[in-house]
């Protein structure tokens, strides 16, 4: 295992696409460790359908928030610096950036399809922490002629502590990448669930597959509360024509400690989850975990 800590931090240059934004809200919202009534998962954005179709920008300027501002943040500091943190009180303590290969047999004549960052804010009582999460596609061809999709991204280590969830979309496209996509739905739970047409907005629980399944095409999902999974619709050129380059920035906040970052191996998912045909595919990555966080061996 690593560790990272202030003075050893990694600047992404790619998570500069975050670097504006001209909405200001605080939109983190609990994820129980029981689940909801009828699913592990929450809708956070219910529009683009799944990554399908044009998904719309939070919206924070109208006197309410509209349902697709749900599990939304942003705050004036966000439009400086995308190593900000999302909420007041928090600083910067940890961040690692690592490009992602695609394993054989199915890279192509460049292996390296992603940038993903993985960083960590620390309030000043050193009691909660922040884990974010971002990824950058590459365009790349895979073995098949496609470029790799990424519909689920996952995170461990969170059993027995409490977790709020949030995203940041930056809503001015940029120059090279575009606008960023949604996050569709969250949930406290290790699986992912294939949405392709005709399919649940939020996965039930009765007939779910074991807890320790990755990706189903069963619309249903046990709850987990070791994992947090995000669902969103990346990919640098779409089959289904809607193409959004990057994630949002996907925000955890948990409890913690002053201990030092620790990086655990397989803390972090990325998935495709075949919503256009694609092979389904895990590709795990390490990442940072809260203190004594543990990461199942699935």
């Amino acid at each position: 295992m690593k560790s990272y800590w202030n003075n050893k931090t990694v600047f992404l240059v790619a998570l500069m696409a975050f670097s504006e934004s001209v909405i200001s809200a605080e939109g983190f919202v609990t994820l129980p460790k029981q689940g909801f009534a009828n699913s592990a998962y929450m809708l956070c954005n219910p529009t683009g359908a799944f990554g399908l179709k044009e998904s719309i920008a939070p919206d924070f300027k109208s006197d309410s928030a509209t349902a697709n501002s749900i599990c939304a943040v942003s705050n004036e500091k966000l439009q400086t610096s995308p190593m900000n943190a999302p909420l007041e009180g928090f600083t910067l303590v940890g961040l690692i950036s690592r490009g992602i290969p695609m394993p054989a047999p199915y890279a192509g004549e460049v292996e390296e399809v992603a940038t993903l960052t993985d960083t960590i804010w620390r309030n000043a009582d050193k009691t909660e922490c922040i884990y974010g999460t971002h990824i950058l596609m590459k365009p790349n061809l895979l073995a098949d002629g496609q470029m790799w999709e990424v519909n689920d991204i996952v995170r461990g280590g969170f059993a027995g502590r409490p977790v709020e969830v949030a995203y940041f979309f930056k809503s001015e496209p940029h120059k090279e990448y575009g606008l960023p996509e949604a996050v569709f739905r969250v949930g406290r739970t290790f699986t992912s669930v294939n949405d392709g047409k005709n399919t649940l907005a939020l996965p039930a629980l009765k007939g779910a597959p074991d807890t320790s399944k990755a990706i189903t095409n069963i619309q249903a999902a046990a709850v987990n509360e070791n994992w947090v999974d995000f669902t969103t619709d990346v990919n640098a050129k779409d089959p289904d024509g809607v193409t959004r380059m990057m994630s949002s920035m996907l925000y955890i906040k948990t409890t913690c400690s002053d201990y030092t970052p620790v990086e655990v191996e397989n803390a972090i998912r990325l998935r495709t989850t075949g919503q256009n045909g694609q092979h389904q595919l895990e590709i795990t990555v390490p990442g940072l975990v809260p203190p004594n966080g543990v990461i199942e061996k699935y």
